[in-house]
């Protein structure tokens, strides 16, 4: 007579709320495989039977672990042998790296090696780690003790990066991870600096937290939750930031007119597509550059790294200080196409068609001079009521000091500027006189086939 077929075991209350996690947020597709970050502690060591046991039925794909070995303590090589012990009992392919730590702060310095080798030894897979919501907690009240934003107070989010590192625990507190470990006769490691009081987290897991608690008993499910929102609003405030921000430069009136959490995260944005990263940049500069966007005119901030938040022409924008410009001053002898190879440029005087603008012979004294602005140089431009200094009729129409000191100019020998061919702006009485007329032309020397031709200014 046939063996009745066993009915299959309900999955633990546990690894049911991790499942329902990686469902409700996303973390992780049916087939996808994962590798556990694993340190043997009680965190990572529920977390790597928990998908286990969800692999074995479908619910995730192939899990493996690999332990990062930082050296940092005598005898921390016992842990790795620890953690392949417990994956040889689960059935999970399991390798261990060691990683040297870089001088400076050791606890970031043994995060950045950790994640590196972690990241290389997750090839295609999705990375997991062991954070729970207790971390989470942990993490807001931090923060909070920083002065943190929103961003920061969005403390861990559940998935992160491009290489994808997601936290299927994030919704479970440490008791359960612990309730879980006995229920699977499961044995951990207690890392010894956590009993310290060397770390300020510390402090807040054994003081801070269990005084919120007999406050509040469900604390850490409300600061996790808090985190929760906190992350959605920066993601928003994120989007609208976005859209001010573009090729490196942001609209300084649409961004004066935005709120000003709006303009922290542009500013922020800005910061991160000049550098690579958004560390580094300290709020009270943030404050700084922003108030670029309400002084009149431009202005500039120092930034560190040798950076710099210029607000000109319109625009605000992050990156290294613009170089000075070298002056320039060529010599046209007379009318004719002048080609200047130091600026791909060519110079032309040519049959005058329907546009402008015109210059007659007789109006202007030879040789003239294609330059850079001088001290002493005025304009009376065309339509314009008498002559004024060249310096301040550029700010008064707001061009740039950057742009200002690059732009070239065709002036007679005493400073009387003709034409301003970035700007088309051409001064008053050129067309008067006798003589020949001709139209001004300055152009990229593609422009013109004649110009190989012509004579060289150099």
């Amino acid at each position: 007579m046939p063996r009745p077929l066993k009915r299959a075991q309900p999955p633990h209350s546990f690894e049911a709320s991790v499942a329902r996690t990686i469902r409700r947020r996303g973390l992780l597709a049916p087939q996808e495989p994962v590798l556990v970050a694993l340190s043997g502690g009680p965190d990572s060591t529920a977390l790597l039977a928990a998908l286990q046991a969800l692999g074995r039925r479908g619910e995730v794909g192939p899990v493996r672990a690999c332990h990062v070995d930082h050296g940092l303590r005598a005898g921390s090589e016992r842990d790795a042998e620890h953690c392949r012990a417990l994956c040889q009992s689960l059935g999970v392919p399991f390798e261990a790296r060691r990683v040297t730590v870089g001088a400076g702060n050791r606890q970031q310095e043994a995060r950045r090696a950790r994640y590196a080798a972690l990241r290389a030894a997750a090839g295609g897979a999705v990375l997991a780690t062991g954070h729970t919501r207790s971390d989470q907690a942990e993490t807001v009240i931090l923060r909070l003790l920083r002065g943190a934003g929103a961003r920061g107070l969005g403390a861990i989010p559940p998935r992160r990066g491009r290489l994808a590192v997601v936290r299927p625990l994030l919704d479970l507190g440490r008791e359960q991870v612990l309730g879980y470990l006995r229920h699977r006769r499961l044995g951990w490691l207690e890392d010894p600096s956590n009993a310290g009081g060397d770390y300020l987290r510390n402090r807040v897991r054994r003081e801070i937290v269990p005084a919120l608690a007999a406050l509040a008993p469900a604390v850490e499910r409300t600061l996790a939750r808090a985190a929760d929102l906190l992350r959605d609003d920066d993601r928003a405030l994120e989007r609208s930031a976005r859209k001010l921000v573009a090729a490196g430069a942001a609209d300084r009136r649409r961004l004066a007119a935005a709120p000003v959490a709006v303009q922290r995260r542009a500013v922020r944005l800005l910061w991160r597509a000049a550098t690579g990263s958004r560390r580094g940049l300290e709020a009270a500069r943030v404050e700084a550059v922003l108030r670029l966007l309400v002084r009149p005119g431009e202005g500039r901030v120092s930034l560190p790294g040798g950076l710099e938040a210029r607000a000109a022409e319109g625009k605000l924008e992050i990156g290294p200080p613009l170089p000075a410009p070298e002056p320039l001053a060529l010599a046209v002898p007379g009318p004719g196409t002048f080609a200047i190879p130091a600026a791909d440029l060519c110079l032309r005087f040519e049959a005058p068609g329907e546009e402008g603008p015109f210059l007659r012979e007789g109006a202007v004294s030879w040789p003239l001079w294609l330059r850079t602005r001088r001290a002493g140089d005025r304009i009376r431009p065309a339509g314009g009521r008498g002559s004024k200094k060249l310096k301040a009729w550029l700010i008064d129409r707001k061009v740039a000091r950057a742009r200002r000191d690059r732009l070239l100019l065709l002036a007679e020998a005493g400073g009387r500027v003709l034409w301003i061919p970035e700007l088309g702006v051409a001064a008053a009485g050129l067309e008067a006189g006798p003589g020949r007329r001709w139209a001004l032309r300055l152009l990229p020397a593609s422009h013109f086939a004649t110009c190989d031709g012509g004579d060289r200014l150099l």
